[in-house]
This record gives C-alpha cells, structure tokens and sequence, in this order.
C-alpha cells in the first residue's frame, strides 16, 4: 500500500471510529477542541471550566449531560492524561462512569495520525 492511501486509510480510521461517538457527552479541555468536535457534528461537548475545579466540572457535567456514561476526550499528552485520570475518578464518584475503552481506541488513531491534541483534528479536517 503507498504511503499516501495508508494515510487515508489511517484518517478515515479515525473518523469512523469518531462518529460512533456523536451522541455521547464528550469532555474536552478547551474552547478549540470543542469547535473542532463541532465541525465533525458533536453536539454534546463539554468544556473543563479552568475556574471550577475538576470535582466540581465532574457534578456539573452530571448534572448538564444527564448521562451515565461520558467520553473524556483530553489530548493525549502528560497533562490531558492527568486529567483523564482525575475526571475519572470524580466522575465515578457522582455516579457517571468513562468510556475508558472508546479512549484507548482513540489514543491508538490519534497517534497513527500523528496527533496528541483533539484541535489538532482541525488540521486533518482541512486535509
């Protein structure tokens, strides 16, 4: 397979695997990232207020998304992990659990794509 048919083969990975998710209440960390899961039809995204802490976000993401089942969709570096990891935890303690599978499924197409951030779908939007 050439070079260039395995990247869009590796996109078109991701996209699928993105839109089984468009429903679902999806968690992101900033404004950006929400707008680049808007352009691909996500409707319930949830932005980490940076004045609340996460404790209190994880009540009020409760609470907003009515759901029992969210997807944290931080990036996918140091600092979204740490963050995946706390919102976890607090969500779980509010009585809303994680789609941790669907997360790891993403991190795998998210670095075949060479992404670590979820703004960075913006890039390969526009490719």
């Amino acid at each position: 397979m050439k070079i260039q048919q395995r990247h869009e083969q590796e996109r078109l990975e991701l996209f699928e695997e993105l839109a089984l998710y468009k429903d679902t209440p999806v968690i992101v960390e900033g404004r950006r990232d929400a707008e680049a899961l808007n352009a691909l039809g996500f409707a319930r995204v949830l932005v980490i207020n940076r004045g609340k802490s996460l404790y209190d976000f994880s009540l009020d993401a409760k609470t907003i998304s009515g759901a029992r089942t969210v997807l944290v969709l931080t990036d996918f570096d140091p600092e979204g992990e740490r963050i995946d990891k706390e919102l976890e935890e607090y969500l779980r303690s509010v009585g809303c659990r994680t789609d941790k599978s669907a997360r790891a499924r993403l991190r795998i197409l998210f670095h075949k794509n060479k992404l670590t951030t979820v703004q960075g779908l913006r890039n390969i939007i526009l490719a």
